[in-house]
C-alpha cells in the first residue's frame, strides 16, 4: 500500500462536486487552500463555515509519511490499534539515523550496523501492516515523497519538519507528531486548528543569480520567524508559473522558518512536467482534468485577493535580489546589495565567510 493510483482517481472524481458544495455552503469564492481543506473534512456533518485561527476541525488525510527516528514510537502506538493494515497509504523512510561523518559508503555501513535493531523492527512492522519501506540509503524522506507520492490537491501528514516540501506539487502537507500519524494510520480523524491563509502574489521572473530560495528568504524578512504561525502560505499570480516544481518545493520546504503550518502552489504545466518526468503521467492527466476547477484559487480570489486572504504580500521576482539571512535568526534578511548596511546596523561581521 505505497503508491495508490486508485486513491488519487477517487480523489479527483469527487473533488469537483466537493469544491462546488464548499463554495455554496461558505457562500464565497475559495482559495486553493480552502478547496483542499474543505474537501478533506473527516465528517461531512461538520458545520461548513469555520473561523480561521479559532475552530478545530477534523480532517481525513490521503497519506502518511514517517522518518525512521519518529516512526518507531508511532508504529508502536499503531500496533495497539487492532488493525491488520494501515487505513491510508503510508511509508517509512530510513534517513534520519544516518550520521554524516566520513563519506557516504562508510557512513551508510556504520548506520546499518549501529541501527540494525531499529531498521529490522521498522522493516518487519511495515511488511506486516502494508506500509511502504524505504531502506537506509534509499533517499531523503521529503525528496522521495516529492518524486513518488505527492500529488496536486492531496493532503498528507508526515512526522518530519520538511513535509511541506510536497507543496511544490500543490499538496497540503503538514509536519506532525507521531501520535497524529498513528491516529490517521488507524483510521481516525486528524485534528487541526483551521489555519489562516496568507496569500503571496508573485509577478515577474527570476533572473541573474537569484534562485527560488530567495523568495522565501525575502518572505522571512517580512513575516519574521513567527509571522506564519497557524497559517498556510498560498502562492499565486503569474510568477508562480515561471518556477519549476522543484523550485516551488524548495520554497515550501523553507516555510517552516516563518512558522507556517504549510505552504503550497497552484497546479500548472511545470508540475505536470515534473509528474511525467518522475513516471506519473497518469497522475498528470488526472490533474489536468480538474486543474481549473479544483487545483487553483477561484478567479474572483485572484482578482480581489485582499478579500479572501488574511494577508496579501506582493513579490516581484524580476526585481528580487539574492538574499542573505542571519546569522542567528532567519528573519534578519537583506538583499545582497544591502548586506553591509544590515551588518553594521546589527553589529555583524562585514566579511561573510560561511554560507549555507
Amino acid at each position: 500500500m505505497t503508491f495508490d493510483i486508485e486513491m488519487i482517481q477517487r480523489r479527483y472524481a469527487t473533488m469537483p462536486d466537493g469544491v462546488d458544495r464548499a463554495r455554496r455552503t461558505t457562500g464565497h469564492a475559495l482559495t486553493l487552500a480552502e478547496k483542499i481543506l474543505l474537501t478533506h473534512l473527516a465528517d461531512d456533518t461538520q458545520r461548513p463555515v469555520f473561523r480561521r485561527g479559532e475552530d478545530y476541525v477534523h480532517f481525513a488525510p490521503d497519506r502518511v509519511a514517517m522518518q525512521d527516528a519518529t516512526a518507531q514510537m508511532a508504529l508502536l502506538q499503531f500496533m495497539n490499534a487492532g488493525r491488520e493494515r494501515v487505513a491510508v497509504p503510508t511509508t517509512v523512510h530510513c534517513d534520519h539515523l544516518i550520521l554524516a561523518d566520513r563519506g557516504a559508503n562508510i557512513d551508510l555501513a556504520a548506520a546499518r550496523e549501529v541501527n540494525r535493531e531499529v531498521y529490522d523492527f521498522l522493516s518487519s512492522v511495515s511488511n506486516k501492516y502494508g506500509i511502504g519501506f524505504w531502506r537506509p540509503g534509499a533517499g531523503i524522506i521529503h525528496q522521495v515523497v516529492l518524486e513518488n507520492y505527492a500529488f496536486p490537491g492531496g493532503m498528507m501528514i508526515g512526522t518530519d519538519s520538511h513535509t511541506p516540501n510536497a507543496g511544490g506539487l500543490g499538496m497540503i502537507a503538514v509536519g506532525v507528531g507521531g501520535a497524529d500519524a498513528a491516529d490517521v494510520m488507524a483510521g481516525m480523524a486528524w485534528e487541526l486548528k483551521m489555519p489562516r491563509i496568507i496569500g503571496v502574489r508573485l509577478t515577474g521572473r527570476l533572473g541573474g543569480w537569484t534562485s527560488p530560495k530567495d523568495v522565501i528568504l525575502k518572505l522571512a524578512g517580512i513575516l519574521t520567524v513567527k509571522g506564519g504561525t497557524n497559517a498556510i502560505i498560498e502562492y499565486f499570480g503569474p510568477g508562480t508559473e515561471t518556477i519549476s516544481a522543484t523550485g516551488k518545493a524548495t520554497i515550501c520546504n523553507m516555510g517552516a522558518e516563518v512558522g507556517a503550518t504549510t505552504s503550497l502552489f497552484p497546479y500548472d504545466a511545470r508540475m505536470g512536467d515534473y509528474l511525467r518526468a518522475t513516471g506519473r503521467s497518469d497522475v498528470a492527466e488526472l490533474a489536468d482534468g480538474v486543474a481549473a476547477s479544483c487545483l487553483q484559487a477561484d478567479a474572483t480570489v485572484l482578482e480581489h485577493p485582499e478579500r479572501y486572504y488574511d494577508r496579501v504580500i506582493e513579490i516581484d521576482l524580476s526585481t528580487l535580489e539574492p538574499y542573505i539571512n542571519g546569522p542567528f535568526t532567519p528573519d534578519a534578511a537583506a538583499p545582497i546589495s544591502e548586506f553591509v548596511r544590515m551588518a553594521r546596523e546589527k553589529g555583524y561581521p562585514e566579511r561573510m565567510e560561511v554560507g549555507l
